[in-house]
């Protein structure tokens, strides 16, 4: 249903890259949801700035610390 970015931190990389590190909220029809941390690699281009290189390392764990 729902895909939400927020917490976006840039830092300067090498190379003239920006580092740029962010949370992730999905909400499903279910109502469930679910949270993941992006690590991106932003490089400059003709088209503006773009992703070259995306890690996506979701929550495995949830927030009550406690597993099902």
């Amino acid at each position: 249903m729902g895909h939400h970015v927020t917490n976006i931190v840039l830092s300067e990389g090498e190379g003239g890259r920006v580092l740029a590190r962010s949370k992730g909220i999905g909400v499903n029809a279910d109502g469930t949801s679910g949270s993941v941390t992006y690590e991106d690699t932003l490089v400059p281009t003709d088209q503006g700035w773009r992703i070259s290189h995306r890690k996506v390392v979701a929550r495995r764990v949830p927030l009550s610390g406690r597993s099902k």
